[in-house]
């Protein structure tokens, strides 16, 4: 009876398919138990919770910054435009219209 059971199952673990499932099935298995092994996770998700309240600080910074830098360009480029209608170039004329 042996003999016939041990058969049987040679015979179908010679099935490519077959050996591809147990190929996946011992894989997926051994990488949840990774996963439960791995153990605590809370000093990670309270470094990420503390990130994240410090990137909130500096939003406001980085907003006033980029008000700055785009206030800086627009009087500069003010000033330029006026500097050349003043000297009367022409090419400011079709650059303006």
């Amino acid at each position: 009876m042996l003999k016939k059971i041990t058969s049987k199952a040679k015979g179908f673990f010679k099935n490519s398919r077959v050996q591809t499932l147990c190929a996946m099935l011992a894989i997926g298995s051994a990488a949840a138990f990774a996963q439960n092994v791995a153990g605590d996770y809370s000093a990670g998700t309270t470094a990420l919770g503390e990130v994240t309240k410090q990137i909130a600080l500096y939003v406001p910074v980085v907003v006033k910054l980029c008000y700055a830098i785009a206030g800086i360009v627009a009087v500069v480029g003010a000033i330029s435009v006026y500097v050349k209608i003043n000297y009367g170039l022409i090419a400011t004329y079709r650059l303006l219209a």
